[in-house]
């Protein structure tokens, strides 16, 4: 039996790459062919020339494919997780649909935290219809031991802010070649180890097929991502990301802690971020160079060396989640993690961001007709 479900989620891994892998080249052309490119024209930009920003479209088709050959597989699932992936299934489209608009043609930021929230409301809102309908967070692991439950009309909120807040998550974190994309495939791996083998004695096997996918289909896209990139995954990619990410968290059982450890550094960085621009003064939603993976650059590091150390801290804290026999434990660990990483923070905030001359490179300057039609990286 344990081999027959390693062998499915294998080939459901290898036709999510597969596809995504021979997609990105056409995806490519197509971007160049109709100008869909991204023109390096601010300072935060760390590429410099035009790119395709539109990768997120392969990872999508990608994810879908690895989907249904699960589907076409004898996989055996219950009606209420089929109708649950199905709302993920429509709920991604809309988030990929809408930021391709913004990645190509531009969308404010309130319109775009709009349609963030349209999206989470697609899995969210058939919740009323039922217990058995939607996917809300109703209950998770208390880190002083037993069970939180939550109201509805408290666990509707919280779901809401736990989905949106992944999706800007890790589209803050799309900053570097490779480094969304490779985080995100180490938290898709351990949310399949996690509902793969446990837990123990009710393994969630055909919710393990959904990391699978979506492992396969961002790896496919890391080919053509990793430094120097030759395709980027725009905000449609990262928002993808981010909502399948925090659907799967939450589809087979509420994981919020062990999502939390793995993506621990690009979450405390963002709300560092938030917090200290709302301190000087500023809008939460203006984007610069303070993310953490910038600051590391402009301290000298190199886009691969940021992107390794991203991957092996979320591989450590991933096993740290999985091994952990308590709540408390993982609890204790967010607490220490989150002491040292804001002292770290601080500690890097003291440096101003180089401008682009100091790092020793000119950016490209598109026509200004080019220009419109180059959106400004997001975060």
């Amino acid at each position: 039996m344990i081999f027959e479900r390693a062998l499915i989620a294998v080939m459901t891994v290898v036709v999510a790459g597969v596809v995504s892998a021979a997609l990105i080249p056409h995806v490519i052309r197509v971007a160049q062919r109709f100008d869909l490119l991204a023109y390096p024209t601010e300072a935060r930009w760390v590429h410099t020339k035009p790119i395709p920003r539109i990768g997120g479209v392969a990872i999508f088709v990608g994810f879908l494919s690895g989907l249904a050959v699960s589907f076409a597989l004898p996989v055996e699932r219950f009606p209420m997780e089929v109708e649950r992936i199905l709302l993920l299934v429509f709920g991604a489209t809309l988030i990929l649909a809408t930021h391709l608009y913004d990645d190509l043609l531009g969308l404010s930021p309130v319109a775009k935290l709009l349609w963030q929230f349209a999206g989470a409301a697609i899995v969210i809102v058939p919740r009323l219809r039922g217990p058995e309908h939607g996917l809300v967070i109703e209950q998770f692991n208390s880190p002083l031991g037993g069970v939180v439950v939550l109201p509805l009309a408290v666990a509707i909120p919280f779901t809401f802010f736990w989905i949106v807040g992944m999706m800007n998550t890790v589209n803050f974190l799309d900053g570097l070649d490779g480094l969304a994309g490779s985080v995100t495939v180490i938290a898709a791996f351990v949310m399949f180890i996690h509902t793969f083998f446990r837990p123990a004695g009710n393994p969630q096997f055909t919710i393990s097929l959904l990391a699978a996918s979506l492992i396969g289909s961002v790896l496919g896209f890391l080919i053509f991502n990793w430094h120097p990139a030759r395709i980027m995954m725009g905000d449609s990619g990262a928002m993808f990301l981010g909502y399948t990410l925090a659907i799967l968290s939450i589809i087979g059982g509420a994981k919020i802690a062990t999502a939390l450890l793995v993506l621990w550094v690009p979450i405390l960085d963002v709300a560092w971020l938030i917090v200290y621009r709302l301190w000087n003064g500023r809008s939460p939603l203006e984007a610069d160079r303070g993310h953490l993976h910038h600051r590391l650059l402009d301290l000298g590091w190199s886009q691969r060396r940021i992107a390794v150390v991203f991957v092996v801290i979320s591989l450590v804290f991933g096993g740290m989640a999985l091994l952990m026999p308590a709540p408390e434990y993982k609890f204790a660990t967010l607490v220490i993690a989150g002491i040292a990483g804001l002292l770290v923070l601080s500690w890097l905030a003291r440096f101003r961001p180089l401008s682009t001359v100091q790092r020793g490179h000119e950016k490209a300057k598109p026509s200004e007709d080019s220009a419109l039609r180059g959106k400004r990286m997001t975060g």
